[in-house]
């Protein structure tokens, strides 16, 4: 393996180590630390019904809004991950997801579709610099 199979390898793995804890901090409704995974300064995203986000704001009004919502995460799957490094800052995160949420007014919400995460190496670690989310038909 070379130096730049073994610097990609590594990003690849630090890359997918903070996917893991993003994950985790949403399995948790922690906002506040998923949120900490998100470049508050760079952040612009879009959702499944076609919204940009053109601020960290906007990404955390909804997550601060959206989580006190939720009972219980009863299952959160991530399959078909990809990690492409585009520079050694830079890697794009493709993934499919399938989800069951208990809100707290007892309604069973069941999701399934896509994602991609932009993450930019910054002197804190990875950060979410761009987020996509598309769902299932």
């Amino acid at each position: 393996m070379n130096n730049g199979s073994q610097n990609t390898s590594q990003i690849e793995a630090e890359v997918n180590d903070a996917f893991r804890g993003l994950v985790d901090a949403s399995r948790a409704l922690d906002a506040r630390r998923y949120l900490d995974y998100v470049d508050k300064e760079k952040f612009t995203g879009s959702n499944a019904e076609g919204k940009v986000w053109h601020s960290f704001d906007n990404l955390e009004a909804l997550i601060s809004s959206g989580f006190p919502m939720v009972e219980e995460i009863v299952s959160l799957e991530f399959s078909n991950v990809k990690v492409t490094v585009i520079n050694p800052s830079t890697a794009i995160l493709v993934n499919e997801y399938k989800q069951t949420i208990l809100l707290k007014n007892k309604d069973l919400v069941k999701q399934a579709g896509g994602g991609t995460q932009v993450w930019s190496k910054s002197g804190k670690g990875w950060k979410l610099v761009s987020i996509s989310d598309s769902h299932a038909k």
